[in-house]
């Protein structure tokens, strides 16, 4: 053991001891009970709001002087008018009703399903509004895209007889040409090459021979105009 225990404990300085609380709670006297006027009230609303006074206002009706009586007000006779009224009004429509069981059951006719209401209402089977309104703006729609089309010139022109002659010349020389060119080829087709180059040959021949035929029995020869064909845009 410590030989300075006991010096320790001497020498010590007290200090306070803490605590929970009191150790029993201090009890008021009985004359000290809470009386009226002096618990808690409740606070006082503050507001910011200001009362503005401007001269459209009318004036503060003054009271009349002490011993005289203001303007007599106005004798209603609240009978006679309650019977007016009673008068004047008219009774609540009955509404129909169905009594559907012995035990008296009631309930409404209108919305019940045993009579025929739907097929009564005066826009039954006609149309609806917005159908209308769309079937007329189609048919705006057709109406414009028709008067276009009538006032639209024709997309054909007629080539003149000089136009014609000239391209029957220009048909013929070239035939002459792949003639030409035609008669040149090898005899011996021995190779793919060969044969589908003079099989090509051939089809263009024809195909000009049939142009020529063409151009020679018809006169009247019209030429289609691809420019002034009108495009749909894209949506």
């Amino acid at each position: 053991m410590s030989k300075l225990e006991k010096q320790l404990k001497v020498t010590k300085i007290p200090q306070l001891r803490r605590t929970f609380g009191y150790a029993y709670a201090p009890v008021t006297a009985p004359d000290q009970f809470l009386k009226k006027g002096e618990g808690i009230g409740q606070p006082i609303k503050k507001t910011d709001h200001k009362c503005v006074v401007s001269g459209n206002l009318p004036p503060v009706p003054k009271r009349p002087p002490p011993g005289q009586k203001g303007p007599e007000k106005p004798k209603i006779n609240f009978r006679v008018v309650n019977i007016k009224k009673a008068i004047k009004t008219k009774p609540k429509p009955v509404q129909p009703r169905l009594v559907d069981t012995r035990d008296g059951h009631i309930k409404n006719i209108k919305g019940s399903g045993e009579v025929p209401e739907y097929c009564l209402r005066p826009d039954f089977g006609q149309m609806p509004a917005y159908l209308v309104k769309r079937n007329r703006r189609i048919f705006k729609e057709m109406e414009k895209i028709r008067i276009a089309e009538e006032n639209r010139e024709s997309l054909c022109k007629l080539i003149s007889e000089e136009e014609r002659m000239k391209l029957l010349r220009d048909l013929k020389h070239n035939w002459q040409l792949m003639q030409k060119a035609f008669l040149q080829l090898p005899m011996l087709t021995d190779t793919i090459p060969k044969i589908i180059k003079k099989s090509k040959m051939e089809h263009e021949l024809k195909q000009l021979e049939k142009d020529i035929a063409l151009v020679e029995c018809n006169p009247y020869i019209y030429i289609f105009d691809e420019t002034t064909v009108s495009r749909p845009h894209p949506h």
